[in-house]
């Protein structure tokens, strides 16, 4: 029956009244509506954006935001390897501002000279960083996974990688440091399969960039001026510093050449001329002493040192490699040293098809900056797909490569709502229906239980789940019933007291003495079972306080009929009790699946296997692995299962709420 009647909501009071209170709800809805709005844009969120606070993700809209955040993952979302990159010193991807484009003409010729077999020097980018999973790096965990059929610890033997499970498994660096020539079988999987991918996903290498961040930044300082007043030059900033080709003739900017290539340059970068042959075998002659130490070192069979010839570019064998790096820092002839990378290579190609000469004046940028831009502008409706999906691909395949999660759950879930409907249903109705004298003390004890947290009882919980008396207990209820059975049939006059003191007095001995004692069966571990999740929290002190209060007001007549009718206890406790009681038990069966799907501290405590783990710990495990963007987007994922639950379930659960109410 409504509070108030429907004569009495023409009136204008009531009318305002009902106003505030709606407006009120819509009001507390609103402040529900907005932080949740923030977490799901936060869900899509990276480094380069993370400062941006709206209810939706800016990167729909603004290409800005969106080119931010291509560089950020094109760069594995490292400022450093960006500014490598693009030539300049970049703090940080929200720095990043609207790139103009200098020079058409030279943009194209570099995005066709990219294509061709000239571009020999590039690595995979959106491949890992920032503890999230781009494109590349995901595609890479596709393959391998399809390459060794699921089996991590096949991908690790055969790729010699120390990781415990596929959520470690990512592009290999294609260099280290310096050396181009060390092989290793990851690194060949990933050059096999950076090959498979656009040149849009390349990153070129930038020699003058490495050299402006990585020496004349780190030795002059971050003002152009103290660089032009050092070296005698006059140049407006720091972009306008190249590394020549050829060491220049005399002063410190032959000895910063020198230093870099000698020390810093990549190797592959670097060429010998002929004429340093000589000093080359001289030295490994000093190096290795005699020829057969040389021989055995680089397995070759030479009969002399003036027999072996001089690379002129980076070996291709680590051994002569490192060799070759210690001749060019010791003993090389500065004059004899060439730097050869892709902007050479591009400053010929571009005089090649304009039918010109090579400046070396005036060397040719490699315009990466405004290649990254077009590519991103070419691409947009591809990339804030990419992007708002990322991170959640990233969690469900998280969650779908360890399977046994989803699995344990729902059969964890399974039998917390089963043995919440039964046990304390079971329990209720025996305090409703017998009314033993100790009922009020039983249900003391049951409100008693809510004083403490669950937390409490977690280490107590554990250590009898370790050590659980499952043989003793079997036991002693066995013994218990089947001498009460015996003596209810061979005595049946005898007090029924005195046949309930006698089972229990044999159940005690049989439970704490014959089995632990004479025959060693004496505990169990539960540790690592369903069991040991569905145990704890089997009965329930508040369901079972609820449950009875709602038993007790069921018509009695029913029950009286019932029994008329010849119906025993059981009878009456499934057709009549639990059918009147669906609604609070839908309450009940939600309040079991949500304790049992979001259980993680005690889970984790008690179920140390990984083969046994649910959902949650799962989670949990990632969150410790990832950016706080995939954090987001795993709690929106695994808040879903509850909100279908009580989608679907919404009038059952209201009427469980209203009807002992109204009772």
């Amino acid at each position: 029956m409504p509070i108030i009647s429907k004569i009495g909501t023409r009136s204008t009071k009531v009318r305002v009244l009902y106003a505030l209170i709606y407006g009120m709800l819509i009001l507390g809805g609103i402040t529900m509506i907005y932080p949740f709005t923030l977490m799901l844009a936060g869900s899509l969120k990276s480094e380069a954006d993370q400062r941006e606070i709206s209810m939706y993700p800016k990167f729909w809209a603004d290409d800005l935001i969106l080119f931010r955040k291509y560089a950020e993952s094109k760069h594995n979302v490292l400022p450093r390897h960006l500014g490598v990159a693009w030539g300049r010193s970049i703090l940080s991807f929200s720095d990043i501002e609207d790139v103009k484009i200098r020079d058409p003409e030279v943009l194209d010729a570099y995005l066709v000279w990219r294509e061709t077999e000239h571009n020999q020097w590039w690595r995979l980018g959106h491949t890992t960083g920032g503890r999230l999973l781009p494109i590349n790096g995901r595609l890479y965990r596709h393959e391998m996974s399809r390459r060794f059929n699921g089996d991590v610890d096949a991908y690790r033997k055969a790729m010699r990688v120390p990781i415990q499970g596929w959520n470690g498994v990512a592009p290999a660096p294609q260099q280290a440091g310096r050396f181009t020539a060390i092989k290793s079988p990851d690194r060949a999987a990933t050059v096999a399969f950076a090959l498979t991918r656009p040149v849009q996903d390349r990153v070129v290498w930038n020699v003058d960039g490495d050299f402006r961040l990585n020496f004349i930044l780190q030795t002059y300082g971050q003002s152009i001026d103290d660089y032009n007043d050092s070296h005698e030059t006059s140049h407006a900033g720091h972009r306008e510093v190249f590394l020549s080709a050829r060491a220049p003739e005399a002063g410190t900017l032959r000895a910063d050449w020198e230093s870099y290539v000698r020390n810093k340059a990549r190797l592959d970068l670097i060429q010998i001329d002929e004429t340093a042959a000589d000093a080359f075998r001289a030295f490994l002659a000093q190096r290795h002493r005699d020829i057969a130490t040389y021989n055995a070192v680089h397995e070759a069979t030479y009969e002399q040192f003036d027999d072996v010839i001089m690379p002129r570019t980076t070996p291709d064998t680590t051994s002569a490699e490192v060799d070759w790096e210690a001749f060019i820092k010791e003993a090389c002839p500065l004059e004899a040293l060439q730097i050869y990378g892709p902007r050479q290579s591009f400053e010929a190609f571009f005089a090649a098809r304009q039918g010109a000469v090579v400046d070396p004046v005036r060397p040719t940028a490699l315009p990466l900056e405004e290649a990254d831009y077009v590519d991103c502008m070419a691409n947009t409706r591809a990339l804030r797909w990419e992007f708002t999906t990322r991170n959640y691909k990233h969690v469900i395949e998280y969650i779908l490569r360890h399977g046994n999660g989803i699995l344990n759950t729902i059969i964890y879930c399974l039998l917390a709502i089963v043995t919440a409907l039964v046990v304390n249903p079971l329990a209720a109705y025996a305090l409703s229906r017998f009314r033993p004298a100790s009922t009020y003390t039983i249900l003391l004890f049951c409100m008693a239980t809510m004083a403490f947290p669950g937390e409490v009882t977690m280490i107590p919980a554990f250590l009898l789940l370790k050590r659980f008396p499952l043989w003793p207990l079997a036991g002693g209820f066995a013994t218990m019933f089947i001498t009460f059975m015996l003596l209810k049939r061979a005595l049946p006059k005898w007090p029924e007291l005195w046949r309930v003191t006698i089972s229990i007095a044999a159940a005690s001995f049989v439970g704490a003495y014959l089995l632990p004692i004479a025959l060693g069966l004496k505990y169990v571990s539960l540790l690592n079972t369903f069991a040991a999740l569905v145990l704890p929290g089997m009965a329930n002190g508040f369901m079972i306080f609820m449950l009875k209060g709602f038993f007790d007001s069921l018509p009695q007549e029913l029950y009286e009929a019932a029994e008329m009718d010849g119906a025993n206890e059981w009878t009456k406790f499934w057709t009549i009790t639990m059918s009147l009681s669906k609604p609070i038990l839908a309450v009940f069966a939600l309040g079991a699946f949500t304790g049992a799907y979001s259980a993680f501290m005690m889970a984790l405590i008690i179920i140390p296997d990984q083969s046994m783990w649910t959902l949650m710990i799962w989670v949990f495990q990632l969150q410790s692995e990832a950016n706080q963007a995939v954090v987001y987007a795993s709690l929106v994922i695994t808040a879903i299962p509850t909100f279908l639950v009580f989608a679907f379930c919404q009038n059952l659960i209201i009427r469980g709420i209203v009807v002992p109410v109204e009772k």
